[in-house]
């Protein structure tokens, strides 16, 4: 017998990257429970709020953070408008660093704000 007639089972490498994650069959993923005694930090002035206690108002859509003062308020732009199950509108919120207009007629947020500008410029 030669050695090209000899069949035997190719090993397969798998090349796996570092820090990615790989489930198993049993691995199934929940989100821990929060309680009502968990603290939150706003965002504008750094204080810890438990969760219970309803002061955190507003999650802004741009920095990704909660917030009970320095609230500009909803997005007028309509790429920030979202239509709910039920026909209504929903507003995404936002902090004063993330809001790019701010009038009293109208709240614009950064993205909203620099594609209405590139908008009228062309």
């Amino acid at each position: 017998m030669t050695c090209c007639q000899r069949q035997t089972k190719r090993k397969i490498k798998q090349y796996l990257r570092r820090n990615s994650v790989y489930p198993t069959e049993n691995s199934g993923y929940s989100a821990p429970p929060f309680s009502a005694d968990d603290k939150m930090e706003c965002g504008g002035c750094h204080e810890y709020f438990d969760l219970g206690s309803n002061e955190l108002k507003i999650h802004c859509n741009l920095c990704n953070q909660f917030f009970h003062c320095k609230i500009a308020g909803k997005c007028s732009g309509e790429s920030c408008r979202i239509r709910t199950r039920d026909g209504k509108f929903h507003s995404a919120s936002y902090c004063y660093d993330c809001v790019g207009l701010l009038t009293d007629k109208k709240i614009l947020c950064n993205d909203c704000f620099t594609e209405k500008h590139l908008q009228n410029d062309i």
